[in-house]
């Protein structure tokens, strides 16, 4: 393992530690609250979501710690799963302790057998990141066919309409990866037509998976033009495949996320040209925003979908963010 990868994941693993230990803890009013930050009920919002056992998934459990604190919930549970069983449990005790209102971000598509048992038990359940087969009440989400879009049109007049490029896609990942390569393949067939598409397929959204699958691509291509990925780490691991194997033909490498590692690749240039498309793990707080208005009696809009915006060398500085664990 790299060193630099080996750092990373070390320090993922002490966020992940540290927020699981605050995770299910009740907090304390902020002094600064949302002008709709009312917590008149008195019952629980609970959030359940994946554990940080990747960078982003860090970043949606800091920013929801982040955000009930801005709202002042003083009743509040965030719970981790690291499988969709796990999970699963997690819902049925929450829908027992009978929680004012649940935010869930899905480990897999799978978790739709557990998300219809909080909708038949009539509690308020707004969608994360990922769909689920349920009537939910509420569902946020980025772009993610606009994240294939915006990144087909980059890649594609950047090659001038010409060469190879290889998509990524991660089928553990459920309707993310499904749509950001539908949407990426859409574009390309449409408008650059003369560029020929080849797959490269990843089990997670990881700089491990990224590298390991980019390696095999690389070895069964002799030329390739481009490399459309659908995650930034990811995309640091095939920046790594690319260098190990010493090859020049790759001109550009797509992202998607917005992770700062990554952010500072992009700024530090080179010959290969780096950009990703936004889907922010801050996210997570207007979910939570919702959940909490719903759990209140206010009416919430039922699909909030949030659109990206390409970074590049040009713009990079505006999103670099220390303090940020993603």
């Amino acid at each position: 393992m790299k060193k630099g990868l080996l750092v990373k994941l070390l320090g993922v693993t002490a966020l992940a530690a540290l927020t699981l230990g605050l995770a299910g803890c009740s907090s304390s009013s902020s002094d600064k609250k949302s002008s709709d930050s009312s917590t008149t009920s008195s019952k629980t919002l609970a959030v359940v979501i994946p554990s940080s056992d990747h960078g982003w998934e860090a970043g949606v459990n800091y920013y929801a710690q982040q955000q009930v604190k801005k709202l002042g919930l003083k009743k509040y549970k965030i719970v981790t799963s690291s499988s969709v069983n796990e999970q699963a449990s997690q819902i049925d005790d929450m829908i027992s302790q009978k929680v004012g209102a649940i935010v869930l971000q899905p480990q897999t598509d799978e978790v739709s057998t557990a998300a219809k048992k909080i909708v038949k038990a009539k509690i308020p359940l707004v969608v994360f990141d990922r769909k689920v087969d349920a009537k939910y009440t509420g569902y946020v989400a980025g772009s993610n066919p606009q994240i294939g879009q915006l990144s087909a049109k980059k890649i594609g007049d950047t090659l001038k309409g010409k060469g190879t490029v290889a998509v990524l896609n991660v089928p553990s990942s459920g309707s993310v990866s499904a749509e950001r390569t539908a949407g990426f393949k859409k574009v390309m067939k449409k408008s650059y037509p003369d560029i020929k598409l080849v797959n490269m397929t990843a089990d997670d959204f990881t700089q491990e998976k990224g590298l390991k699958a980019a390696t095999d691509m690389l070895q069964s291509n002799k030329k390739v033009d481009g490399i459309f990925s659908i995650d930034d780490e990811s995309s640091i691991g095939i920046l790594q495949a690319v260098k190990d194997a010493k090859r020049t033909d790759i001109k550009i490498i797509s992202g998607a996320g917005g992770d700062q590692a990554y952010f500072k690749q992009i700024k530090a240039g080179g010959d290969i040209t780096k950009f990703t498309a936004t889907y922010s793990p801050a996210m997570i707080g207007d979910a939570i925003k919702l959940a909490n208005q719903k759990m209140n009696g206010k009416d919430i809009k039922k699909d909030t979908i949030i659109a990206p915006t390409i970074v590049t060398k040009s713009n990079v500085s505006k999103f670099l963010d220390t303090k940020s664990p993603y």
